[in-house]
């Protein structure tokens, strides 16, 4: 009888560890077909991400500190997102609630805290 081999090395697969899908959206106005306009979010690009939901302590924490988060994204290493855009994630719209950090500063992964946009 033939035994599997086991080897050990490390696996990455970029949908195991950013299974979500965030979407950059920007508020546009459009006709309303009425002779008027109306502003609403349009996609105009999207990346995988881990979205994540921080804890009760790091929320009041932050609520404390007047600077609210709502969840923390995970995403690979770039540089072009900035605090003007607004990301969807399951139909709700979110703003940059901090800075992006470089985690461990290895070009790899980045996190930023988000927070809810109500408008």
């Amino acid at each position: 009888m033939m035994h599997a081999e086991r080897r050990n090395f490390m696996y990455f697969s970029p949908f195991d560890e950013f299974p979500h899908t965030v979407e950059v959206v920007e508020k546009k106005r459009i006709s309303d077909g009425a002779g008027g306009f109306k502003t609403d979010w349009h996609p105009v690009d999207d990346f995988a991400a881990f979205v994540d939901t921080p804890s009760s302590k790091e929320q009041y924490y932050a609520q404390q500190l007047g600077n609210p988060l709502e969840r923390y994204m995970y995403y690979p290493y770039r540089t072009d997102l900035t605090s003007s855009m607004r990301l969807r994630y399951e139909g709700e719209i979110y703003a940059f609630a901090g800075r992006a950090e470089d985690q461990g500063g290895q070009h790899e992964i980045m996190r930023v805290a988000l927070k809810l946009v109500t408008e």
